[in-house]
């Protein structure tokens, strides 16, 4: 790791019903403005990536869920020129649909999408596409392969 470079960690969710997760678009003033991505947020001092993730989860959707319905899929780490970021990532499968309240000053407007319809999208947040892989939704292909032994 670069030690100029910023360290964060941030949780995020994939909130599945359906066979599709929930995506949210975020303000453009935010870091990272205008491209969609997880319900997801940084850990406040002394939390645990659990507890933030219910917290995050509840603050960006209005869902109320308990740690025992989160599955951990892996703490998966994306190095930047000017970012390192640890990125513990959950899964949460919903067994019915619930109403979507997101913060306006936080989101402009959330989608459920399959994998293959995310994957599509020009506009996510940078990692994104990779961690679809990287956690099975999309199937690496050859050419993903070789690019992550180069």
């Amino acid at each position: 790791m670069n030690f100029s470079m910023k360290k964060i960690r941030t949780v995020g969710c994939f909130m599945e019903y359906n066979s599709k997760f929930l995506i949210l678009l975020r303000q453009a003033y935010k870091p990272d403005g205008n491209t969609w991505g997880l319900p997801a947020g940084k850990p406040n001092v002394g939390e645990s990536d659990v507890d933030a993730m219910l917290r995050e989860i509840d603050e960006e959707t209005g869902y109320k869920t308990q740690a025992s319905e989160l599955k951990l899929l892996g703490v998966h780490v994306f190095e930047y020129p000017d970012l390192y970021l640890e990125f513990p990532t959950y899964q949460l499968k919903l067994n019915k649909s619930f109403k979507v309240v997101h913060r306006p000053e936080e989101h402009v407007e959330y989608r459920w999408v399959s994998a293959q319809e995310c994957d599509a999208m020009p506009d996510l947040i940078r990692g994104f596409h990779e961690l679809l892989r990287r956690v099975g939704f999309i199937k690496k292909t050859a050419s993903d392969q070789s690019v992550d032994a180069g």
